[in-house]
């Protein structure tokens, strides 16, 4: 039996599983190697590289890309803030292209006009579980020889032109941290269909060691070899940021029961969407026909001309008639303290991205992650009271 929608009695088994086998290196019982596995075949990919946290698979990839001190990396600025503070950890600079006012995402002709020569890659975002436009945004990378580095870690399962999301750049990021669509408490995942570049992040997620590869399963190692005193490990610089086997059983038991969780989520959004759609003064997510949403959440923007309605009254009137509540738009990164201050060493001002500037404040993230019909419907028919005291 099932402990909860999200935790199923497989999680437990498979914990047991690595707990009884004494993790890998003294038994064959390796659930880092089968997720891996499993995860780079269910999402189209060659490879696929575990992490601790899809913070560090952003820099792993980075650093595998050969990005260096104060190369400029094009970020979008409306999303959580780890994309651009990953480009920090690299020692790199961001710099932020504006959105598109339906989709929310990315712009591909921002991106355009921020292209100079230091410019060495792009960050793009699957915000909400939805796309970036991907062709205009691969045509620049072709033309002006930058990486491409997908963040999917709101999008598992969303397609763009019927090919996976985290498939298309040279890199994909997931997060496995605990409001995305599978978790195992934190933890993260790189993709890549590159050889090269795979072992270069494998090899920057363990400290290092030359000897590392993606895809392996198992150590390389000669243990004879590595109890000499003459045994060198570290042939390159790199970061502790390998996943343990503990989460790595959880995070394969959520991967095999990902299409439920992509499901019930766009349940929830479906059933918000219905009552949203007769709302002139609520715009959703614009979803263009040839993406495949996988709704993180449900996202609208408020019109701002309607003097009926602010968005404090609308929050607080939804959890007045017993909404779960929703969650208002990260603030631009930018626009972060940390980034306006000096404390990173370069100060950005406020108008970069003017239309970000303009929708952020009007953005309503509602969850998605409710898990039965009754609370779907529960949720729905709050919202569907809520725009009808405003009406």
């Amino acid at each position: 039996m099932a402990r909860s929608w999200r935790i199923g009695e497989r999680e437990y088994q498979y914990v047991k599983q690595a707990l009884d086998g004494g993790f890998p290196g003294s038994t064959d019982v390796n659930f880092t190697a089968r997720l891996e596995e499993t995860f780079a075949k269910r999402f189209d990919c060659r490879y696929a590289i575990s992490h601790c946290n899809g913070t560090a698979t952003i820099h792993s990839a980075l650093a595998s890309a050969g990005i260096e001190v104060d190369d400029e990396v094009i970020v979008p600025p409306l999303t959580f803030a780890s994309t651009s503070l990953a480009v920090l950890h690299q020692n790199a600079v961001p710099i932020f292209a504006d959105i598109d006012p339906q989709t929310f995402n990315i712009d591909p002709e921002s991106i355009r006009q921020r292209i100079t020569p230091r410019t060495k890659a792009i960050i793009t975002v699957a915000l909400y579980g939805l796309s970036p436009d991907m062709d205009p945004i691969m045509k620049l990378a072709a033309e002006h020889d930058l990486v491409v580095i997908e963040d999917a870690a709101q999008c598992f399962l969303g397609q763009y032109k019927g090919r996976t999301v985290g498939s298309i750049g040279h890199f994909g990021s997931f997060s496995f941290q605990n409001s995305k669509h599978i978790t195992c408490g934190e933890g993260g995942m790189v993709t890549t269909n590159d050889r090269e570049y795979a072992d270069r992040v494998a090899q920057f997620a363990s400290l290092g060691f030359g000897l590392v590869k993606a895809g392996a399963g198992k150590s390389l190692i000669d243990k004879r070899a590595i109890v000499h005193p003459s045994f060198k490990r570290h042939t390159s610089f790199g970061f502790n940021y390998r996943m343990g086997d503990l989460s790595a059983a959880v995070a394969l038991a959520q991967l095999e029961r990902l299409e439920d969780f992509v499901e019930w989520r766009t349940k929830s959004a479906t059933a918000l969407d219905q009552v949203v759609r007769d709302c002139s003064w609520l715009q959703p997510q614009h979803v263009p026909e040839d993406c495949l949403h996988s709704y993180w959440a449900y996202v609208v923007k408020l019109d701002t001309d309607n003097d009926a309605v602010t968005w404090d009254h609308f929050y607080d009137k939804y959890v007045e008639l017993g909404g779960n509540g929703f969650y208002g738009a990260w603030s631009l990164t930018y626009l972060e303290p940390i980034f306006q201050d000096g404390t990173i060493g370069t100060k950005y001002e406020s108008g970069i991205c003017p239309v970000a500037e303009r929708i952020q404040p009007q953005l309503m993230q509602f969850k998605t992650n409710l898990g039965n019909q009754e609370a779907i419907n529960r949720q729905a028919d709050i919202l569907a009271e809520t725009i009808r005291f405003f009406d």
